[in-house]
C-alpha cells in the first residue's frame, strides 16, 4: 500500500524549495486534492503528468528550479516512487 503521507511530502519539499521562484504555484494543494478525490493512485498520475512537461509553464518551472539549483519533480521521482511502492510495517 502506498505511503500517501510520504508521497505528499515529496510534493511539499519540491514546492518549499522553489515557492519563492514560482509565483502562484499550487503544487502541494493540487496533489492533496488528487489524493482526496482519487486515492493514492491519483497523486502518482498527477506527478507523472507534471513530468511530461508538455506545456510551457511546466517547462518554465523546471528550468527555473534547475537554474537556481533547486530540487525538481524530476530529481525527486525515485523518492516518490519508493513512497508509492512502500508497504506499511506489519503489526506483530
Amino acid at each position: 500500500m502506498p505511503n500517501s503521507a510520504v508521497m505528499l511530502q515529496v510534493f511539499r519539499d519540491v514546492y518549499e524549495g522553489g515557492r519563492d521562484l514560482i509565483p502562484g504555484w499550487q503544487l502541494p494543494a493540487h496533489a492533496f486534492a488528487r489524493l482526496q478525490t482519487g486515492g493514492p493512485e491519483a497523486p502518482k498520475t498527477y506527478y507523472e503528468l507534471c513530468l511530461r512537461l508538455d506545456d510551457p509553464r511546466g517547462q518554465w518551472v523546471r528550468a527555473t528550479l534547475e537554474q537556481h539549483g533547486r530540487m525538481t519533480l524530476e530529481s525527486e521521482y525515485p523518492r516518490f516512487l519508493r513512497a508509492y511502492r512502500l508497504e506499511p510495517p506489519r503489526s506483530p
